[in-house]
C-alpha cells in the first residue's frame, strides 16, 4: 500500500465528506473545520494535484458563474481507487491503535 501524507489523508476524507463540492477552497475549509489547521492555498493544492495525478482522484471543470471575472472552477470527486486508499488508510489505523490504552496519569 501507498504510505500516504497526513494531509494527503485530509483531502480525501475532505473530499468523500464534500461529495460534488469538493474544490480547492471547500476541502480546504473543511479541513479547518475538522483539524483546526488553517492551511494556505498552496499546501492544499500540491497534495490534491498529486493525488489527482495518480488516479485517486477525478476532476471536472465547471463553467463560472456569470457574475464578472468568474473562473471556471475544478471540481474533485473519489475515483474507485481514491475510496480503496481511503479503506485501506482507515484499516491500518484502526490495527495500528488497537489495544491502545492511556496509562493513569498523575497529576
Amino acid at each position: 500500500m501507498k504510505l500516504f501524507t497526513k494531509k494527503e489523508e485530509q483531502i480525501l476524507l475532505a473530499i468523500y465528506h464534500l461529495k460534488d463540492k469538493a474544490y480547492l477552497i471547500s476541502i480546504r475549509e473543511k479541513i479547518k473545520k475538522y483539524t483546526g489547521k488553517t492551511y494556505s492555498v498552496g499546501t492544499i493544492y500540491a497534495p490534491l494535484d498529486r493525488l489527482h495525478h495518480y488516479g485517486y482522484l477525478a476532476a471536472q471543470m465547471q463553467k463560472p458563474d456569470r457574475a464578472p471575472g468568474g473562473k471556471p472552477i475544478k471540481y474533485y470527486a473519489l475515483t474507485s481507487k481514491g475510496y480503496s486508499a481511503l479503506a485501506a488508510i482507515e484499516k491500518q489505523n484502526r490495527l495500528m491503535w488497537e489495544g491502545f490504552e492511556l496509562p493513569a496519569l498523575e497529576d
